[in-house]
Parts: structure tokens; C-alpha cells; sequence
């Protein structure tokens, strides 16, 4: 007894002194850690070590209840939502089009997937089961709170043009450890409470100049480098913080020198953001205007378009959802028409306005429903803390009530913006260590001892976890089932090996496709092939590496055909039969590898399209390519059909083979979708004076001038094209021109229509996905659900 005794109590120790370690390796590479060695060189390197971390605690807290011979955690008012989310995660992955990107995320981003939502939540009961009393939370976000003055601190270098980095880190002035400006200052908002309350309530000196310091430096962070979201988060923190600790230290009885160190960093903040904001006068320099107009701020998809698209995802899968890491689908599934009209018409979006609009396209209803119950069930808390705080002169709680401002400030940012990675893990921390610091007075644990009676047992336990929703005041309950902590100790040790092997192998994957991304910026195709293939071979459920490879393999049988292809000196080329062999073996992997990458992710509109422009780039050696073009093309258009650029590509595919009627079809297309298209005017008035429309053909041409820039070079080009219409109107001529559709243009090595046909592409599909005709649109309305 008394060596199980010491084997317990050893074990506890190790388990606590690893949770410490890990915990402070989990937020120092929230903060800090990026490499080069990742395609995404951000969150995938702060997820190998949060994923690790929690691994490694779940393992340690089984064999800890396995020792134990009982299994007790702590239980939350938050455990049921948390539980609800990933359960309708994992039945929405199984329901999604494409699983694969929905398990381990779209276009090499982890956040947004099944594995992160997992893992997150994880990460949240490893907190609330390690997390034993208020003293380890001190220290922990007093480190958190000294490593966020770093990252200020870093921000504010970079954004005033000093390099902390060599060049090949440091890209710009938005460059930021976190991966993007917004992370840094929304971690920077969620710890504004505890920085202030210091500033009110501390009575050393030497905090309360080290406070104000720390809130002058996220002050200006946030202020010079954040979003609107951030800006709100950061003033609504403030203001609740002041709310808070006035009527009970009466501002009268607040030390001046505190009053001092809050009103002096916030007055220096508003100066400098207002200089920001006002331009120079009078021809007086104001470098701080120019230096935040000329910062790159991030691009965020605005709300109206985002609940559009979301609630019309909402419409077509209201339980599910379209799946995680899906919303780049749903985007060019569901985006409004007058989305074209934007000057970011031409972009991609993978994330919505907010955190609750891309949980009700991805996780449908249900999801949506748990966030939202997470949301309420957190805020009723808070609330109660705060108003108790608040009214009560006895409470000195500080601790909880900053807690719980900072944990209402999280839920405002997931309603003001999408959030990240290290978003998600300061807003996990806070929220599972205020639970921790509220049930400490009101216990609520769960104790399984081996026994008897388990079918009584386990309807009490989930009465009690029913129950706790709106009575967090439980008794410890004791639940006997037989080799319970033995049995989850095998789940956990399955579970991190399964996913230790399955990891390490995407992550050895990822940094074979980074390699193959620096060889092809150096030009050296044979590395970046080999590459790819040895990515492949680790993870062949990636579509990027499928995408990559295809282009690749492409590229290099075009070098061969270009390099050597008939010349003035050598008529007939320098192709030996090896070269006609290698270019056959290469083209017939590139097709190859882009049909499997659009059965991996058939939603995906960029795969299609990288599909199609490889049938065209190979219609000189593959019979019938043209066909399988448009096929793919319209398949393209199906999952993005509004998109302008796709119908300029079939209508140029159409004019190469000289079907005008279709070409001028699509080329209306894309001028009835975008009325500003100037590339898609320029198309369709070339169209028509081939099939010898020019009377319209000039409409168009004098149309299309005015909409370009007289300073552009493509505004000489224009005016050039609709001189030469005027003259054949003047003079009826119907001679052919040099000028052809961009659109049209067929200029590669294999594209020659007398080469020999020697790649076999299969039969042409029976009948061509061929979208239907647009009609000039009215703006989308806002759909209902």
C-alpha cells in the first residue's frame, strides 16, 4: 500500500511539473514559434506543439487515474457544448463531400479542421483537470502577460520599419510572430484586464510603472497594427475593468499616482491614434499618417456578404453543415453576385465575418446552437462574477473578475472576427481558468471508482452533468465501474500513438512539399519533382500536393518540348525518342495527379480550373483535350459560378477552336457577372468583329475605354483596337486581324495542332458540363433560412 502510496504521489508530481513545462511551451509557441520548414510556416508549427502537449498530458492524466485505481476529473458548465461541437464535427467530416480536407483542413491550413477542433477541446479538459488552484494561474498569465509585451513590442518594430529578423523571415511591416496582425492584438485585447486591474489595485511602485508601461506598449500595438475588431475588444476591456473596480475603491479613494499610471499610457495612445488618422496639414509632415497609411492591414470578408453565404450553406445542410475547413467552398458556392462589384471581386475567401457565422456554414444548426450555448453559459457566469464584484465591497477576488472580463472579451472578438490558432489558445486558457477559479469554492467533480451498480451510476452521472448546466454547486460522485481507468489508459496510448504515427508522416510530408516550394523558386524542376513525389508518398490525401505535382510535371515536359522544338537552325527539333518518351510519361502523370486531386476535393474550384488550363496547355498531343477542357471548365463553374474569369477561359477555349457563337455566349457571361470586367469587354468585342458583328464590336470597344485608366498602358491598346474597328466600318473590310482574344491566346510549346497525338486522355465525357447562360442579375437577396 504504501509503494502505491509513493507511485501515485510520484506520478502527480511528474504530472504537474510536465503540465507546467508543457503549458509554457504551448503559449511561447502561440506567441513566438514559426519556421520555414512547413509550407504554412505559422499555425503548423504552433499546432506539433500543442498537439504534442496535450497528447502527452492525456496519456499521464489516464495512467494517472489507472495508479488511482478511480478516474476523477472536474467538471464544467461548459463540457456539453464542448462535447456537442466536436461530436457534430465528427458526423459533419463522414457527411462531407470531401473528408479529407475536412479532417486535416483546406489548402495546408490545420486551423479550421476536424483534427484542430479536437484537439482544442482537448486542450481545454487537460486545463481544467491540471489547473488545481489560483496560485498556478497567477503564474501562468504572468508569463503570458510578459511574453505578450514581447510580441508587442515585436509588432511595434516591424511596423515602424525595423528588421528583428534576417530577410528571409521578415517580409514586410505587418510581419508578426503570431502569423497575422489580428492574432497579436487579439491576444493583446484579451489581457488588457489584467494589466489594468494591476494598474488600480496594485500598491508596489515598481508594478505600477511595469503595468503602465505594458499597457502603453499593447495600447499602441493594438492601436497602430489591430482591426476595428480589435479596437472594440480592446476599448470595451478597458472600460468593463474601470466599471468594475469604481463602486467599490470609489475613484476618490484610488491613489492619484494610479489614476496617474492609467490616464498617462491611455492619453499617449489616443494622441498617437488620432495623428494616425489625420492627414498632414498646412504642409506639415505627420509621418505617423503616413507610415499607418502605408501599413498593409488584413482583408476581412464583410458581414453582409458573409451571412449571406452562410446562411445559404445554412439552407442547403441546416444540421451538419458543409463540413470544417469548408467555408473556402461555401464561398464560391454561395457568394452574392454583387460580391463582383467589391475590389476584392477577385479574391478567395476561406473564412466569414465571425466565428458564429463560419460554425453555422461548416457545423450547420447544431454546431451553431453548441457555440452559442458555450457563448451563454460562459457570459451568465461572467456576469454573475462581475455584478457580485461589482456591488460587493468584501469581494477581493481580483483574479476572477479579470477572468471574466477577459473571457467576455474573447466572445466579443468571435463576433467581431474569424479567429486563429493562437487566438483559440489564450481564449481556452482564460475561459478553462476562470471555470477552474469558480468551481473552487463550488466543487465539481467526478470520482469513477471500480465496482458495482454501473447502470444507476452512469443515469446519476449524466443527471449531474445535466444538471450542472444551471446548479454548478455538485457534490463529488462516485460512479463504480470495473476497469474504467484501465480501459481509458488503452483509448489514450491508442489514440496519441494512432495520431503520433499518422502526424509525424503529414509533417514529414509538409516539409518535403517546402523543399519543393524553395526548388521551384530557385528553378531547379528535378528537385521539386522528386520532392513532391516523396511528399505524396507520406500524405497521398493532400490535393495540393496532387495540384503541385501535376503543374509540375507539366512544366518540366514543357521545358523538354520548348527546348527543343524546331528552329530556323534545326527544322525539324532535336526531340530523340527518350525526349518524346519522357514528355509522354510526364504529361500522362500531370493528368493523372490533377483527376486525383479533384476526387480528393471535388468541391474545389481551383482544381478544376488547374485541370482544365492542363487539358488546353496539352491539346497539340492529346486528342480530344479541348473536350476534356471544357468539361472541366464547367465543372470549375458549378462550384464558382459566379466568377468572370472562369467564363472568359471557356469562351476563349471556344473562340481558339473558332465556335464564335459560344465564345460570345461566355464572353457575355462574364461582362453580365462583372459589369466593369474590362478583360471580359476586350474578349467579347473581338468575338464579334471575327464573326463580323462590328457595328456592336465597336459599342463594346468604346464602352471598354472608358472604363480603363487613360495613364494605363492598356489604354493606348484599346484605343489602338478601336481605331482599326472604325476603319473596317468605314471601309467594310473583313480581312482577318492580328488581334485576337487574350483569352484565345495558344502560344505553348504543346499546344501546335500538327504535333502527334501520343497522350491518351481516355474517351470525351458523353456530354460536356456546360453551365447555362447569365442574364444580367439583380443583387442576391439576403436568403432565409
Amino acid at each position: 500500500m504504501e509503494e502505491l502510496q509513493g507511485l501515485r504521489k510520484t506520478v502527480n508530481n511528474y504530472l504537474g511539473l510536465i503540465f507546467k513545462i508543457g503549458l509554457c511551451l504551448v503559449i511561447l509557441s502561440s506567441f513566438f514559434f514559426f519556421t520555414n520548414l512547413t509550407t504554412e510556416m505559422f499555425d503548423s508549427a504552433k499546432f506539433v506543439v500543442l498537439i504534442i502537449f496535450t497528447g502527452l498530458l492525456l496519456v499521464l492524466l489516464t495512467l494517472k487515474f489507472t495508479i488511482a485505481d478511480k478516474v476523477t476529473f472536474v467538471r464544467t458548465p461548459l463540457d456539453i457544448p464542448l462535447i456537442l461541437l466536436l461530436v457534430v464535427g465528427i458526423v459533419s467530416t463522414f457527411l462531407s463531400s470531401a473528408p479529407y480536407v475536412a479532417l486535416l483542413g483546406n489548402q495546408l491550413k490545420i486551423h479550421g479542421s476536424l483534427v484542430s477542433l479536437a484537439v482544442y477541446i482537448l486542450f481545454y479538459f487537460i486545463l481544467v483537470n491540471n489547473l488545481k488552484n489560483i496560485k498556478n494561474i497567477r503564474w501562468i498569465f504572468t508569463l503570458t502577460i510578459v511574453a505578450s509585451q514581447v510580441l508587442a513590442v515585436a509588432s511595434l518594430l516591424t511596423y515602424s520599419g525595423v528588421k528583428i529578423l534576417p530577410g528571409p523571415w521578415v517580409h514586410g511591416i505587418n510581419f508578426t510572430p503570431t502569423g497575422s496582425n489580428f492574432s497579436t492584438t487579439a491576444i493583446l485585447a484579451l489581457l488588457i484586464p489584467f494589466i489594468v486591474i494591476q494598474i488600480l489595485t496594485s500598491s508596489k511602485p515598481i508594478l505600477l510603472i511595469l503595468n503602465s508601461l505594458f499597457l502603453l506598449l499593447s495600447g499602441l500595438a493594438i492601436a497602430l497594427t489591430g482591426t476595428w475588431a480589435t479596437w472594440i475588444g480592446a476599448l470595451v476591456a478597458l472600460l468593463l475593468t474601470v466599471a468594475a473596480i469604481a463602486p467599490i475603491r470609489q475613484i476618490s479613494r484610488i491613489r492619484p499616482i494610479s489614476l496617474i499610471g492609467l490616464i498617462g499610457p491611455i492619453s499617449l495612445i489616443g494622441l498617437i491614434t488620432a495623428l494616425s488618422f489625420i492627414p498632414p496639414l498646412s504642409g506639415v509632415k505627420n509621418p505617423i499618417y503616413t507610415q499607418a497609411q502605408n501599413f498593409p492591414r488584413e482583408i476581412q470578408l464583410s458581414f453582409v456578404d458573409s451571412w449571406k453565404i452562410s446562411v445559404s450553406a445554412f439552407r442547403d445542410s441546416p444540421f451538419w453543415g458543409t463540413g470544417p475547413a469548408s467555408f473556402s467552398f461555401d464561398f464560391t458556392n454561395y457568394k452574392p453576385v454583387e460580391f463582383n462589384t467589391s475590389k476584392f471581386w477577385n479574391l478567395r475567401f476561406d473564412l466569414p465575418f465571425n466565428e458564429y457565422l463560419q460554425v453555422l456554414a461548416s457545423l450547420g444548426g447544431i454546431g451553431l446552437v453548441a457555440l452559442l450555448s458555450l457563448t451563454a453559459l460562459f457570459i451568465s457566469s461572467a456576469y454573475q462574477t462581475y455584478m457580485t464584484y461589482r456591488s460587493d465591497r468584501s469581494y477581493s477576488e481580483s483574479e476572477k473578475v479579470t477572468l471574466a472580463i477577459s473571457g467576455l472579451i474573447f466572445f466579443i472578438i468571435l463576433a467581431l472576427h474569424s479567429a486563429t490558432l493562437s487566438v483559440w489558445v489564450i481564449g481556452l486558457l482564460v475561459l478553462a481558468s476562470f471555470m477552474v477559479i469558480n468551481q473552487e469554492n463550488n466543487p465539481g467533480l467526478f470520482s469513477f471508482k471500480p465496482g458495482l451498480n454501473e447502470q444507476n451510476n452512469f443515469k446519476n452521472m449524466f443527471l449531474k452533468i445535466a444538471g450542472n448546466i444551471s446548479n454548478p454547486e455538485s457534490l463529488k460522485e462516485t460512479i463504480r465501474i470495473d476497469a474504467l481507468p484501465g480501459i481509458l489508459l488503452t483509448i489514450a496510448l491508442a489514440l496519441v500513438l494512432f495520431a503520433g504515427f499518422f502526424g509525424g508522416k503529414f509533417v514529414l510530408a509538409d516539409y518535403y512539399h517546402r523543399l519543393a516550394l524553395n526548388a521551384v523558386a530557385e528553378n531547379q524542376g528535378i528537385v521539386a519533382y522528386n520532392n513532391l513525389i516523396a511528399a505524396e508518398k507520406l500524405n497521398p490525401y493532400n490535393d495540393v500536393y496532387r495540384t503541385d505535382l501535376a503543374q509540375t510535371n507539366f512544366a518540366l515536359a514543357n521545358a523538354i518540348a520548348t527546348a527543343k522544338a524546331p528552329t530556323e537552325a534545326s527544322p525539324s527539333g532535336s526531340l530523340t525518342d527518350q525526349d518524346k518518351q519522357n514528355i509522354q510519361i510526364l504529361l500522362q502523370q500531370s493528368i493523372s495527379e490533377a483527376r486525383t486531386a479533384v476526387t480528393l476535393s471535388p468541391k474545389s474550384a481551383i482544381n478544376w480550373e488547374i485541370l482544365a488550363m492542363l487539358y488546353r496547355q496539352i491539346s497539340g498531343v492529346a486528342q480530344n483535350a479541348l473536350v476534356f477542357s471544357l468539361d472541366a471548365y464547367g465543372r470549375a463553374i458549378f462550384q464558382d459560378p459566379l466568377n468572370p474569369n472562369l467564363r472568359v477561359s471557356v469562351g476563349g477555349v471556344y473562340y481558339a477552336v473558332k465556335n464564335y457563337d459560344m465564345a460570345i455566349r461566355f464572353f457575355t457571361d462574364s461582362i453580365n457577372l462583372k459589369p466593369d470586367f474590362t478583360n471580359g469587354y476586350y474578349n467579347l468585342s473581338v468575338a464579334l468583329r471575327d464573326k463580323g458583328d462590328l457595328t456592336n464590336a465597336q459599342a463594346l470597344a468604346e464602352k471598354l475605354l472608358t472604363l480603363i485608366d487613360k495613364s494605363s498602358p492598356d489604354y493606348k491598346t484599346v484605343s489602338d483596337y478601336l481605331d482599326d474597328l472604325k476603319s473596317r466600318v468605314a471601309s467594310g473590310s473583313t480581312k482577318e486581324s492580328e488581334i485576337q482574344p487574350p483569352a484565345s491566346k495558344e502560344t505553348g510549346a504543346l499546344q501546335q495542332k500538327e504535333l502527334p497525338k501520343v497522350v491518351d486522355v481516355g474517351n470525351p465525357p458523353n456530354n460536356i458540363a456546360t453551365p447555362s447562360a447569365v442574364k444580367k442579375p439583380n443583387p442576391t437577396p439576403t436568403p432565409k433560412p
